[in-house]
């Protein structure tokens, strides 16, 4: 009975799996049916995500079947058994070949300022791969010539694009260390061969196993197989982002910093503003390092004005010392501003309801669309592309050109008898410059009259807050606001000046120290120059000629501290010289200048500048020196520009000069001679691309003995 019952269990036991099926084959099929008229399909199981695959047949799941993955670490390394090498390296078609294209082909294609070199792109993966294989060491990946290059480790006319800490850098470092190889989707691979199963069956395509290369063409040969997703290559900050959400914040993509605007400003702004340049005392400082750079450039743009930023309207000329670089109009102006606007918060897109209706539609644009980028750009000079002209061994050579018609000779009417008409050049000058980031040196100067020449050098391992550099040669004297052109003193500008050498330039030592902290700007230069000489005892000092000669040498030594605050900048000058017989020179200048104050109505319209400056003669021997003999020369200067328009300014300067005025003595009556003077002058200037224009009418009061010297002139200047 017992046995019989136990038969009975162990049938009921095989029977029960086979109904159990049977039901769900009967629910499976009804469930089939429903999708069916519902026209959907069932979709198939999806097995666990960390599911390992079932042995094959005849296959032992013992020691001899593949184990599990262990979990990935940081950096996509593997732990434990079955460890793998890494995330593969990136695809050179979609990673590195777009990136070079955008960053090296603007200067490296026939024709460009590059173009001279060996590494030259054509814009196909395949050929450039081929040039750039040259340039990277696969043994030794961050001694490659292209890291270097780009990095500036070494000396390069493009500056450093991509920094050694930057995400590009180490993107083309990962391509390098993964063998720079050529990925297999720049080659043309065949479709899959598509083969009959059997005779009379439809043809499918025939399917290479997991992990396979792909199928070469006949006679072809891949460098390596396809690469992995692109996702696995870029870091996780490059990582491709989802769209955004209807109702997101829009905004349009404006050039890189890097490749766009940093090229830009090293080759129109680097010469003046750089350590120990001209422009060396200013809060805007350029290093060289774009990273860097980009930190010092942002904050010179306000990004609720972009049009109005001070990057902007300075480059473009407004209450600017070396004029317009970038004239309105400039297409390297426009991509700066493209990339000042890009920096502004971006707007709200319009919501899209799921009703039906149709989107409001969309504000219209008030700016202008995005300015094409450098590799877009016509190269050539004269503000239509590339500024200048790019040399080999990464020199840049700059002009300005001008000429005048004056009418002269007439006191109050231009058109008085005895005026006479006047055609005149007064700018005439090609810059040649030399200053790349990798290279501690460099070299600025005046080619066609030796104006000026100088070489400087920066001094590395200095804290980040700390700049400090040298220069020597035929140097530009760091006194005043404006050392290239002492445009002010006295009230006249340019050629005109009657106080200081126009271009004060001459045989000597500098050195220039930078401390920023925040929007706080303090400079210091200290110097030593061949200096003045009186030729007699008690002759008066000329500040314009009456320097000392070469073979009898009178050194002078000065000083200037220059503070800046937003839009304010304030420089104390400060100049010793011993004169010869005894005598002695100390000078001072006082300087400040008010730029256009952003946001602050009707003011952001104007720009004033001030400054006065006193030269005191003393020392001397019995009859020489003393009281009634030492003397001083004086001069002062207001200017004030109203700016309708970024690109026209309407301007007012006066100032006021005397010389040989008797110590103690505000004015000395005595010693007043048509030398002694007030000049006001009112001008109207406009620019446009490379062109400056302007017409001047100059007013000149002599104290004494009036002389006919008011000036109308109508001036055009050429920069390229």
């Amino acid at each position: 009975m017992a046995a019989r019952r136990l038969c009975a269990i162990v049938i009921a036991a095989g029977l029960l799996p086979a109904a159990i099926v049977r039901a769900q084959s009967q629910q499976e099929k009804k469930r089939s049916e429903i999708l069916k008229e519902l026209g959907l399909k069932k979709k198939p199981p999806t097995p666990p995500a960390n599911e390992a695959p079932a042995p094959a047949a005849g296959e032992p799941a013992g020691e001899g079947a593949e184990k599990p993955e262990a979990p990935a670490e940081p950096g996509g390394k593997q732990k434990g058994p079955g460890r793998s090498t890494g995330p593969a390296a990136p695809s050179f078609t979609r990673a590195i070949h777009p990136q070079l294209v955008a960053t090296c082909k603007p200067c490296h294609a026939p024709g460009a300022p590059g173009g001279m070199s060996r590494l030259l792109f054509s814009g196909d993966p395949v050929a450039d791969h081929r040039v750039v294989a040259r340039f990277v060491d696969v043994k030794n990946p961050e001694a490659s010539t292209l890291l270097a290059k780009a990095s500036g480790a070494t000396p390069h006319a493009g500056a450093a694009p991509w920094p050694a800490t930057t995400t590009p850098y180490q993107r083309v470092l990962a391509w390098i260390r993964g063998g720079a190889r050529l990925d297999a989707t720049a080659q043309s691979a065949p479709a899959p061969v598509e083969q009959p199963t059997k005779p009379g069956a439809p043809a499918t395509a025939k399917r290479a196993p997991a992990g396979a290369p792909p199928a070469a063409a006949p006679g072809a040969t891949l460098e390596a197989p396809a690469a992995a997703p692109e996702t696995a290559a870029v870091p996780a900050t490059e990582a491709p982002a989802a769209p955004p959400p209807a109702g997101a914040p829009t905004k349009a993509a404006g050039p890189s910093f890097a490749t766009g605007v940093h090229p830009i400003l090293m080759t129109t702004c680097n010469l003046c503003h750089r350590p120990g340049g001209p422009a060396g005392m200013t809060r805007f400082l350029l290093s060289g390092d774009a990273v860097k750079d980009e930190a010092a450039t942002r904050a010179f743009v306000d990004v609720a004005a972009p049009e109005r930023s001070l990057l902007v309207t300075k480059s473009s000329g407004q209450m600017h010392g070396g004029g317009a670089v970038l004239p309105a109009g400039d297409a390297r102006l426009a991509t700066i501003l493209a990339w000042a606007r890009a920096l502004a918060p971006a707007a709200p897109a319009p919501a899209v309801e799921t009703g039906g209706a149709a989107p409001a539609p969309a504000a219209p644009m008030l700016v202008a669309p995005t300015a094409p980028t450098p590799a877009t750009m016509p190269t050539g000079h004269g503000g239509h592309g590339t500024p200048g002209f790019a040399l080999p061994f990464g020199f840049m050579l700059d002009g300005r050109f001008s000429i005048d018609y004056e009418r002269r000779q007439f006191t109050g009417s231009p058109f008085a008898d005895g005026s006479v008409n006047a055609l005149r050049s007064y700018h005439h000058f090609l810059f040649l410059s030399h200053d790349a980031a990798g290279d501690p040196c460099g070299l600025s100067l005046e080619v066609l009259t030796l104006q000026f020449w100088e070489a400087h050098c920066r001094i590395k391992g200095l804290p980040p807050p700390v700049r400090l550099s040298f220069a020597g040669g035929k140097i530009v004297v760091p006194f005043g606001a404006d050392p290239l052109f002492h445009q002010n003193y006295g009230g006249l500008g340019g050629f005109d000046q009657p106080v200081l050498p126009v271009i004060w330039a001459i045989e000597g030592v500098a050195a220039h120290l930078t401390l920023e902290r925040r929007a706080l700007v303090v400079t210091d230069d200290l110097f030593v120059v061949r200096g003045y000489a009186l030729p007699h005892a008690d002759s008066i000092i000329n500040l314009q000629s009456g320097f000392s000669t070469e073979d009898s040498t009178k050194l002078g030594f000065g000083n200037r501290i220059g503070l800046s605050w937003m839009f304010v900048s304030a420089w104390y000058s400060a100049y010793y010289n011993p004169l010869g017989f005894g005598r002695r020179l100390f000078m001072q200048a006082l300087d400040l200048t008010v730029w256009r104050p952003r946001g602050i109505p009707v003011a952001e319209h104007f720009s004033l500048g001030l400054g006065l400056l006193r030269a005191d003669v003393s020392g001397g021997g019995v009859g020489v020196g003393g009281p009634g003999f030492d003397y001083y020369d004086f001069a002062d200067y207001l200017q004030l520009r109203y700016y309708p328009v970024d690109w026209l300014y309407i301007q007012y300067r006066g100032g006021l000069r005397t010389f040989n005025n008797r110590r103690g003595v505000i004015v000395d009556n005595s010693r007043l001679t048509s030398a002694d003077a007030s000049a006001h002058n009112f001008a109207v200037v406009a620019r446009c691309r490379g062109v400056t224009a302007g017409l001047y009418y100059f007013i000149n009061l002599e104290k004494v003995d009036e002389v006919p010297n008011d000036l109308v002139r109508l001036s055009v200047v050429y920069e390229f």
